[in-house]
């Protein structure tokens, strides 16, 4: 703001005496004064008053808050960062990687309001999430009262207890022989068994009579045949002539 000499000051006589302010006039340096009257308003005129200051700071806070009404308030809210731009934008992009990630987690599109089609018909298409988890829920209960699932649970219980072996078990345990290995599954101890079993049924020696298939079918009397006996010392079967078999 510029400042006036004096002598550049316009004087007046025609004002109020309350509105006039004298000052004293040199074109000497100050050996000689020559007294004038201005204006206050000439005298201050360009400089700002109270009021236009008030007004101008009140223009400035604009009804920010207490907390928020001084520049070091403003300054301590963006925790004095001087590069504040540059650090929101670093935070906004790293949560723009979490939201990418979470559309992916969910299996559906960035942006997309609802989750799209299902293959079933338990779930309708273009569901929330909520809507979705709702009505899974209502399927489920109504799938099953709690007396059901009590009832299924009293089940499995009885088929483990049947099982013979622990709760939670994942396998038979532990057997005695030879034939079933240990923590076999059941299948794999039908399976030991039914080869162990198929591997018996198959006549080798001919030294066991349990081995034997006896024949019903009618047939005449050969002209030589022996009979098969089992011996009562070792239990081994051995033919024998059917004189042996004569009555005198």
């Amino acid at each position: 703001m510029a400042s006036q000499k004096l002598s550049a000051l316009t004087a007046v006589t025609s004002t109020a005496d309350e509105s006039l302010v004298y000052v004293a006039n040199t074109t000497d340096s100050g050996s000689s004064f020559a007294g004038r009257k201005i204006t206050k308003a000439n005298l201050f005129s360009g400089y700002a008053t109270e009021s236009y200051v008030t007004s101008a700071i009140a223009n400035v806070v604009d009804g920010a808050p207490a907390a928020l009404d001084t520049l070091n308030e403003l300054a301590a809210a963006l925790n004095d960062d001087a590069s504040i731009a540059s650090s929101l934008t670093a935070l906004i992009n790293a949560n723009e990687t979490h939201v990418d990630n979470m559309a992916t987690l969910t299996g559906v599109a960035k942006d997309a309001v609802n989750l799209g089609t299902f293959s079933g018909s338990t779930i309708a298409d273009s569901q929330t999430l909520k809507a979705a988890l709702q009505a899974l829920e209502t399927a489920v209960e109504a799938a099953g009262s709690a007396a059901t699932l009590t009832a299924v649970s009293n089940d499995v219980t009885d088929l483990r207890t049947l099982s013979g072996t622990a709760d939670e078990a994942e396998d038979l345990g532990t057997f005695s022989g030879a034939t079933i290995a240990d923590s076999s599954t059941i299948k794999a101890a039908l399976q030991a068994l039914e080869t162990a079993v198929e591997a018996a049924g198959v006549v080798d020696a001919g030294d066991n009579v349990n081995r034997l298939v006896g024949s019903t079918t009618a047939d005449s009397v050969p002209s030589g045949y022996y009979f098969l006996v089992a011996d009562s010392t070792s239990g081994a079967i051995k033919a024998i002539d059917k004189s042996f078999m004569e009555i005198d």
